[in-house]
């Protein structure tokens, strides 16, 4: 084999990949360095883009929607850190060894065949006045007979447990999947060490399924980051913008209000906010294994 045929084969594994990294380059690189420097910027998304310095970024924190936005967030990935990872969990090891695992996963993952549009839809018929609260109301709850979703700050509680309800499957059926494969051995000779119960499941179980439960949670931080559609179609982040987070800020300043600039510098928030948070999370959990 010549020196042209050797270079001709290390140069045809990367041609495959060459497609999707030029896409990739396109349309996420080339868009995240536009938007990071229109953030800079007083662009109403028609004028030309006049260049303002910091401006937008020393005007977020002055404003009482941002800030207000950004505890919704952070309401938002807390529940997200623990509802949609604790349940699952809890369902996974309850399910795992039954007859009918098959038919509880798909139980359990039907709402997530939904869009989240037809989801948002169906949860906001549920909790309309004449829904859940009217039912409750007739049952002799009459302080709950009122519209959840204009309360503030109920209503993002509510409309977090509407986005567990249609999310829950997908990591349900991860941990179900990381809990088959995990070697029967250990756990077997722990439970001749005479481990059991939850003793059995935190010394034992819980490290083998570090590596899912690693997926699984960092899957639900960036959801939860980037929840919008949900909060968009059920309160259209009110009342009084009280329930916004910050995708909805950042699509309601950029689309509704025209104002470009603002809006990707909020979008650049976001993105260093959740970039910052998934190389934390993951290097932390990387020293762990290393140690």
């Amino acid at each position: 084999m010549n020196s042209n045929q050797r270079i001709t084969q290390k140069i045809i594994p990367y041609l495959y990949v060459l497609p999707a990294a030029l896409i990739v380059l396109v349309f996420f690189i080339s868009s995240s360095a536009f938007t990071f420097y229109a953030s800079f910027t007083d662009w109403s998304g028609l004028n030309k883009l006049e260049l303002i310095g910091i401006t937008n970024y020393i005007e977020l924190f002055k404003d009482g929607y941002f800030v207000q936005s950004l505890i919704n967030t952070v309401i938002w990935v807390f529940a997200g850190l623990i509802i949609p990872v604790l349940i699952p969990l809890v369902l996974a090891i309850l399910i795992t060894k039954t007859r009918f695992t098959g038919t509880y996963k798909n139980i359990f993952y039907l709402p997530n065949a939904v869009s989240p549009t037809i989801g948002a839809l169906i949860m906001t018929a549920l909790l309309s006045n004449y829904g859940i609260p009217k039912i409750l109301g007739m049952m002799g709850f009459e302080s709950l007979d009122t519209y959840w979703l204009g309360i503030p700050y109920v209503n993002t509680l509510v409309m977090i447990g509407a986005s567990v309800w249609q999310g829950i499957g997908v990591n349900l059926i991860l941990l179900v999947v990381g809990l088959n494969n995990i070697p029967s051995e250990p756990v077997e000779a722990a439970q001749i060490d005479g481990a059991s119960g939850f003793s059995l499941y935190s010394k034992v179980v819980f490290p083998l399924l570090k590596p899912t439960l690693v997926i699984v949670i960092l899957m639900s931080i960036v959801n939860s980051f980037k929840t919008f559609d949900i909060i968009w179609l059920m309160t259209n982040g009110g009342p009084y913008r009280t329930s916004e987070t910050l995708a909805v800020t950042m699509y309601k300043e950029t689309f509704v209000n025209g104002n470009y600039g603002y809006g990707a510098a909020v979008a650049t928030i976001l993105s260093i906010i959740v970039l910052f948070i998934s190389w934390f999370y993951l290097k932390k959990t990387f020293e762990g294994e290393e140690n």
